[in-house]
């Protein structure tokens, strides 16, 4: 099946594992959730934990009902509060988000969206569908390009309970950082705003806990609030 086809055929996508495991990441740091890891996406950050996702295509060809089955097994062990669609970039499959988005809210699950926040498009036709979304605003030195005007139009599309992300490293600068706090200053709903210090992966440096706090100082002279959350996974040990 080609990669095009996966991408368009809303009974199909590309996904790498449905897997049950703790939210490591962001304000609901400990809550157990059912991940979907769809395959592929649009940007190569150098501070990715899973670059298997990145080449489009990857990871095999499912069908929904192979996905719902999936959730159902895990849900049947368990409790979960959510069912965290992420990648990769999930919002690169539309069409096959949107029905299973409406079938585990029937199900009494939330939908928690984790986005690079490159597609507003695609954010305005399913915000009402999720509960929380994980959007990263991408700072030029970690990513190679500015994503600064498609991240405004981003925040113009996405829903209450939206969170911006940004991921810090050794090589954030003073001007990005004032970029990133203008643009969430000026958001429709002004997000809460969680620094991530980089996780150590391939050569990639977190800034010093100094040079954390000066930015999360000029966050909330800015009027954000402001959130101080490292990645849990590999301090946990668990998926």
């Amino acid at each position: 099946m080609s990669a095009a086809l996966a991408f368009s055929d809303p009974s199909r996508a590309r996904v790498l594992e449905v897997f049950s495991s703790l939210q490591g990441e962001g304000p609901r740091v400990g809550e157990r959730q059912i991940f979907v890891r769809l395959g592929g996406c649009n940007l190569r950050c150098d501070y990715c934990d899973t670059p298997e996702s990145i080449p489009i295509p990857s990871g095999a060809v499912w069908t929904a009902e192979r996905v719902k089955a999936a959730v159902l097994r895990l849900e049947a062990k368990r409790r979960h509060r959510a069912v965290a669609w992420t990648g990769g970039e999930p919002l690169l499959y539309p069409a096959f988000l949107e029905p299973l988005m409406r079938w585990t809210r029937a199900r009494g699950l939330e939908n928690y969206l984790e986005t690079n926040g490159t597609l507003p498009a695609v954010m305005r036709a399913l915000a009402p569908l999720c509960d929380a979304v994980s959007m990263d605003v991408k700072l030029p030195s970690s990513v190679g390009r500015a994503l600064w005007g498609v991240h405004t139009a981003f925040l113009k599309e996405a829903p209450r309970g939206t969170f911006a992300k940004v991921v810090l490293t050794d090589r954030t600068t003073d001007a990005e950082w004032a970029h990133a706090l203008a643009l969430l200053g000026a958001a429709p709903r002004r997000p809460l705003l969680i620094l991530q210090p980089a996780t150590p992966i391939g050569g990639v440096v977190p800034p010093s806990p100094p040079r954390i706090l000066a930015l999360e100082n000029r966050a909330l002279r800015a009027g954000l609030k402001t959130l101080i959350v490292p990645q849990w996974h590999h301090l946990w040990e668990v998926r």
